[in-house]
């Protein structure tokens, strides 16, 4: 597949790359130059750079794969670290959290070393400029405060969190080829089977069960999470947190929502595949439990919406207003009849949760939602001007008891917004989460350009879970919302990079009459006549 425009996106070239590059240009007018003096003269200047071009280009895309390979070791790890903390290794959980670091690291390592970043890309510049200053705030913090291991442990995890993956989008979005992307979107549908039998088995069964809470005998390193009822849980899947079980599951419905859009023309997963993962994420879906998950997966419906209304072709058009159509009222369907507890413990908790918020907030579920984009506006005058610490308004925070001058800084932010005022201060909160939003704004123009330029749907879907993470997701308070976030931020780019450009129809020609192109090329010939 083709760009569909033209955007500012370059791979900086290895210093051997552009000199074999250069040497074969000049090789190659050299040559012509000197054909006067015999065809040879030409083949030796051509003979001595090429092989050094063609080594050089073969190194970058060796490269490459092998960053796209840590890429999904970084994906699958996501997935499963969970259950190495729950199952496997109970014991060294609080090291397994961070077991895909040197996995990310490593691929940016080999990305510097072939020459693999985005340059003059202004978004790109700015993450790194951010995590600079990140690093540099937290020292001056550091040094502010009384020095502690507490506060070295939770300022290493606050720049890890708000900094640490960032630059793993513009990666990804600069490294990943359609053929990457299809293999990626096929291996969530194939895992998308085995979740949602586990998540099954997991919601039928008791919340203090082994396949809930872990193989650990110990309370302290079980994993209890929340419950959709007194005697129901919400499954937790593979993951740690019903927050990652919950990333797995909205973004297998967008990347099987775009497949069941893809024009047949274009490279998609086969439809035994989509089928079966389809089966599994609203089966995960049906029985999380989760209002936020369901009102994700139903943006994403509207999303797919979008694409029939400023979409161009027709026949995209009618996918994208008649599929989320069937697949919903099919859901709808279906989700008492083949589900019955599942439907009526999720109808319980949406009904208590919605009666608890009417209280506190005008418009319920969406009042709640929109919140979090203003909540961190009564922090200004409460922080200091340079936060309490990296890491102080996060869960870590809260787990060990960290205390500042007699305030529990984790207990003073909620959302995400209000989290950076309290980790950042009030200056450099701002500025975190006006690149989050200028981020997400960018995004959103260039797929609404993509709409009446291609017919590729992926974008758009995409763009659904990633504009809501980056706008009102926890992306910097939650280790799966962190790494998922960033990482289909850079899917999202990929998408918007590769998609195809939209067919043209070509027209019938009239009957009785040529085709325009060869009636052009009569209309310019010249007249055949005698030589004069």
């Amino acid at each position: 597949m083709r760009n569909a425009q033209p955007v500012r996106w370059h791979v900086r070239l290895e210093p051997r790359r552009v000199a074999a590059l250069n040497g074969s240009r000049a090789a190659a007018s050299g040559g012509w130059r000197g054909r006067a003096a015999g065809a040879p003269a030409t083949n030796r200047a051509l003979a001595g750079p090429a092989p050094a071009l063609a080594q050089a280009t073969t190194a970058t895309e060796r490269g490459r794969r092998q960053v796209v390979a840590l890429v999904f070791v970084i994906y699958l790890l996501a997935i499963f670290e969970g259950a190495l903390r729950k199952w496997a290794l109970p014991q060294y959980s609080q090291y397994i959290f961070f077991i895909r670091d040197p996995v990310l690291v490593l691929a940016y390592a080999l990305a510097w070393q072939h020459g693999l970043w985005p340059r003059r890309q202004p978004l790109f510049t700015a993450a790194l400029w951010l995590g600079g200053l990140g690093l540099l705030l937290g020292l001056v913090q550091s040094a502010a405060g009384s020095p502690s291991e507490l506060r070295l442990i939770l300022g290493v995890y606050g720049w890890r969190s708000y900094f640490l993956y960032v630059p793993l989008a513009f990666l990804v979005g600069q490294v990943f080829t359609p053929r990457d992307l299809l293999r990626l979107f096929k291996l969530t549908l194939w895992l998308a089977v085995p979740v949602g039998v586990l998540v099954a088995l997991q919601f039928f069964s008791p919340p203090g069960a082994p396949i809930n809470v872990g193989s650990a005998a110990d309370e302290d390193l079980q994993f209890r999470g929340l419950t959709a009822t007194a005697e129901r849980t919400r499954p937790m899947g593979p993951f740690a947190s019903g927050a990652g079980q919950q990333q797995f599951t909205v973004t297998a419905c967008v990347i099987a929502l775009a497949a069941f859009l893809t024009p047949r023309q274009q490279p998609q997963p086969g439809l035994l595949l989509l089928l079966a993962g389809s089966a599994g994420t609203l089966t995960a879906l049906a029985l999380s439990g989760s209002r936020g998950t369901v009102l994700q997966c139903a943006v994403a419906l509207c999303f797919a919406g979008l694409l029939g209304v400023l979409g161009r072709n027709a026949a995209l058009k009618t996918r994208a207003l008649v599929w989320p159509l069937v697949l919903t009222l099919l859901a709808l369907t279906l989700f008492p009849l083949v589900f019955p507890e599942g439907f009526a413990s999720f109808m319980q908790r949406w009904t208590a949760a919605d009666a608890a918020e009417s209280q506190a907030f005008e418009w319920g579920v969406l009042g709640r939602a929109l919140y979090g984009l203003v909540d961190f506006l009564r922090l200004w005058g409460e922080v200091p001007w340079l936060g309490y610490g990296l890491g102080y308004g996060g869960n870590a925070s809260i787990t060990l008891g960290a205390t500042i001058d007699g305030v529990k800084p984790g207990w003073l932010a909620e959302t995400d917004f209000a989290r950076h005022m309290v980790d950042l201060g009030p200056l450099f909160g701002l500025v975190y989460i006006a690149f989050r939003l200028l981020l997400a704004a960018w995004l959103g123009l260039w797929v609404l350009r993509l709409t009446r330029l291609s017919d590729d749907p992926a974008p758009m879907l995409l763009l659904s879970y990633v504009a809501y993470v980056l706008v009102m997701g926890q992306i910097t308070g939650q280790g799966a919302i962190n790494v998922y976030g960033w990482l289909f931020t850079g899917l999202l780019i990929a998408a918007c990079r590769h998609a195809a450009p939209r067919q043209p129809r070509v027209p019938l020609p009239v009957p009785g009459t040529a085709p325009r192109m060869f009636a052009t090329t009569a209309a310019r010939r010249p007249p055949v006549g005698p030589r004069r």
